[in-house]
């Protein structure tokens, strides 16, 4: 009982008691004071309290009846005397009364609700007791017997009058039924069940096939205990009356109309002007032509792809039959030939705010009818921690300007896009970059020219593949105090035998790489529920293979003769998983879950077997073991006695899982978060150090672990995170001291606590 609830009652007893109106009050005979609910054993109470309206006042326990009765008899009163109610109101709930009609709904309806969960044998009945304290208040238990589960048994009858379509449902059972052997009975399923026959149905050409057609019924012949069920597939549905009788016939698509309209003008919605046909390449982008049988996925797949084309502000679709054959008509809004955007944002890195400005300037249809050219730039002057003293933080400015021209097609070989099969979304990009990043300790340049062939096998399928990746980076040291320290400090490593010096020298990346993620939900501030896993394969150098010392001639001098290019070859692969799951009925909470790992191997002796500084992996940070500063845990077990500089790693372990809860609406949403992080990056070739190379037999002893709380501020535009984390185990300490909880302390010292704030969640 929370105490404000207890103050409250105590006002509102004491005012009462002076009352003698209150005193005189008789509680009305058969009140509700308690239901229970006995024998739920594989059902929560939790679920069965939710789900059965007539059981969900024994949620919330009463104060007092007397109290809640009395006060809701007063409001009686003035209604029926027309008397303005008072403006604050406490214990609204009214007690109910205890009648036979109530009592058998709340029976039916726990029938009902286990019947739906796949107790087909559940048997309900009530009892009702008299409280000894007033004759007037009722007990009402509810005992459950919830009898055995039933399962699908998947000896299912299919009874269709028609051997075509019989045939097609028999291979549907087969391949496709979302009714599973030995899974449990849950009736939601066989909803499921004739929607997804009805949309498979659509996609081989019955265009007027609808789930009313489908009548699906538990077979109680074969099976008189219904404890392994069959399912029947009835085809008409013996109740069919409504449904058109052209569902069993096949449809072809006809002539496909194309409505292509501009407005007249920007700032009118509702005048169209201009009707124009459809281009070749507009017509390209179909899934489906005239004369194939109609498909439900493959229009929609269809409008997908020209949607995002980015050329229209609308596309959709209507239908004509006549006799067997389909007409489409697909209506198209266009876009503004051009187009510009700007966001001005920021965020923000130990309480210190970076502000940013992103723009962009889409010019459409340069070429022909569906491309665009696309400018974007975006100048941050944002809070990073420095390489020399990470106590100590400075805002950097960093700049980003690209310029990308966007086809709506894969440009691929033909033998390479029959291999593929049927996809949507395709495009292909060709674009230039160029990123400037000033620091103290440097300053840093990469001219970029990049391909990316971009299209998805589903709606939840994404894959990127780039054959053209060239950066060509440089590396300038200003005249200062800072870039000095850092300069000798690489030195200092060189001696050591750490080449990391080698990654701030003018430097030749290519690459070729390949992505696949397959994501189930969108990303947003929301708490949601879904998965996502993303793969990367990169081979960098590939081409420089096939030159001789592995260099190009003209790229090594084009910064100058005494430029050092240093030209990498090497083999990357990465993966993440993320999972999101709610908790309770009320999905109110998530439990959020990240594992993230790859492996990276430099075989181009020219450079002694380096990667390029940005193909490294690094670990700590905000959206990482957010217990150490950001890049500077690891690798392995290695103590570097400061945190002077990043410590990169071409092996990555990475995993993270934290509670997320609402807490309460202020201007916002204000959530709360527990997390445990864990992880750590290591060195795969042997060098001097050996505490810092992976090893199999050792590396779970290398594996540190941070814990913390967070608070999250939504405001739906955006999200504001304040996340506190102190170390667990810290694998640089020795083997007795690894364990570090104990010496967390807010003051600087073994183990201070890590704050970190920053926009949006960390994962």
């Amino acid at each position: 009982m929370k105490s404000r609830q207890i103050y409250i009652y105590l006002i509102t007893l004491i005012i009462l008691s002076s009352c003698s109106g209150y005193r005189q009050y008789t509680i009305p005979e058969k009140t509700l004071a308690l239901q229970k609910i006995n024998g739920h054993e594989k059902i929560k109470l939790e679920d069965i309290k939710t789900n059965i309206s007539g059981l969900k006042e024994s949620n919330i326990g009463y104060l007092s009846i007397k109290i809640n009765s009395y006060l809701a008899f007063k409001r009686k009163q003035k209604d029926s005397l027309q008397i303005k109610q008072s403006f604050i109101q406490f214990f609204k709930r009214a007690p109910s009364t205890v009648t036979e009609a109530s009592i058998k709904f709340n029976i039916n309806a726990l029938k009902k609700y286990y019947r739906l969960n796949g107790f087909l044998k559940a048997n309900i009945f009530s009892k009702v007791d008299t409280l000894l304290t007033n004759p007037h208040l009722l007990q009402v238990t509810y005992f459950i017997e919830e009898g055995p589960l039933s399962t699908f048994s998947k000896s299912d009858t299919v009874l269709v009058n028609n051997p075509i379509i019989e045939n097609h449902v028999q291979t549907y059972i087969r391949n496709q039924s979302l009714l599973k052997k030995n899974a449990p009975l849950e009736s939601s399923l066989l909803k499921n069940e004739k929607e997804k026959l009805s949309n498979y149905f659509k996609n081989i050409g019955y265009y007027y096939f609808s789930p009313e057609v489908i009548g699906l019924k538990l077979d109680d012949i074969k099976d008189s205990s219904l404890l392994k069920v069959g399912m029947v597939y009835q085809i008409p549905d013996s109740k069919l009356v409504s449904a058109n009788r052209y569902y069993d016939r096949l449809f072809r698509i006809g002539p496909i109309d194309f409505r292509e309209n501009e407005y007249l003008s920007e700032n009118s919605e509702s005048s169209i002007n201009k009707i124009s046909p459809a281009t070749k390449a507009l017509k390209s982008l179909l899934l489906i032509k005239e004369g194939d049988l109609f498909s439900a996925t493959k229009f929609s797949y269809s409008l997908q792809n020209i949607y995002e084309t980015d050329q229209y502000k609308s596309v959709s679709i209507q239908y004509d039959t006549n006799s067997t054959t389909i007409f489409p008509k697909i209506e198209l809004i266009r876009n503004d030939k051009f187009n510009l955007t700007s966001e001005l944002g920021g965020s923000a890195f130990r309480g210190i705010p970076g502000p940013f400005i992103s723009n962009s300037f889409k010019i459409r249809r340069i070429f022909g009818q569906l491309d665009y050219l696309d400018f974007t730039t975006r100048i941050g002057f944002e809070a990073q921690s420095g390489f020399i003293n990470t106590d100590f933080t400075r805002k950097n400015l960093e700049i980003n300007l690209a310029t990308t021209i966007n086809f709506p097609v894969l440009y691929l070989p033909r033998f390479f896009k029959n291999r593929l099969g049927e996809y949507f979304g395709a495009k292909t990009v060709l674009g230039l970059g160029y990123d400037y990043i000033d620091r103290p300790e440097y300053n840093r340049t990469n001219f970029r020219i990049f391909e990316r062939y971009i299209w998805k096998k589903t709606s939840l399928d994404y894959f990127q593949l780039s054959f053209l990746d060239l950066n060509i980076i440089n590396t300038n040291y200003p005249q200062s105090e800072t870039s000095t320290l850092f300069v000798n400090y690489l030195n200092d490593l060189r001696i050591k035998g750490n080449n990391l010096y080698r990654s701030f020298n003018p430097s030749f990346v290519s690459s070729i790489n390949f992505a696949y993620t397959h994501r189930t939900f969108i990303p947003t501030n929301e708490l949601i529920s879904g998965r996502a896993l993303t793969v990367g394969i990169e081979s960098g150098g590939t081409t420089l293979n096939l030159f001789n010392n592995n260099k190009i001639k003209f790229i090594e001098t084009l910064l100058g003769e005494n430029s050092d290019m240093q030209f990498y070859r090497f083999l990357r692969f990465n993966f993440d998983y993320r999972n999101y799951k709610f908790l309770g009925v009320n999905k109110k909470s998530q439990l959020a879950f990240k594992f993230i790992g790859g492996i990276a191997y430099a075989y181009g002796s020219e450079n002694d077997y380096q990667l390029p500084y940005e193909k490294n992996f690094f670990i700590g940070g905000p959206s990482s073991i957010r217990a150490w500063k950001p890049r500077r845990l690891g690798p392995g077990s290695y103590n570097s006695g400061t945190n002077l500089i990043e410590q990169p790693g071409s092996v990555l372990l990475e995993s993270s899982i934290e509670y997320r809860f609402k807490i309460i609406k202020v201007l916002g949403d204000l959530h709360g978060a527990f997390f445990v992080d864990a992880g750590n990056i290591w060195s795969l070739q042997e060098n001097k150090n050996e505490s810092t190379v992976f090893r199999v037999s050792n590396f779970i002893n290398e594996i540190a672990v941070g814990a913390g709380f967070g608070l999250r501020w939504d405001f739906n535009y955006f999200l504001l995170r304040l996340d506190m984390a102190t170390k667990v185990i810290n694998p640089a300490n020795p083997i007795n001291r690894k364990w570090v909880i104990s010496e967390t302390t807010f003051r600087s010292g073994e183990n201070p606590i890590e704050f970190n704030i920053g926009i949006g969640y960390p994962f």
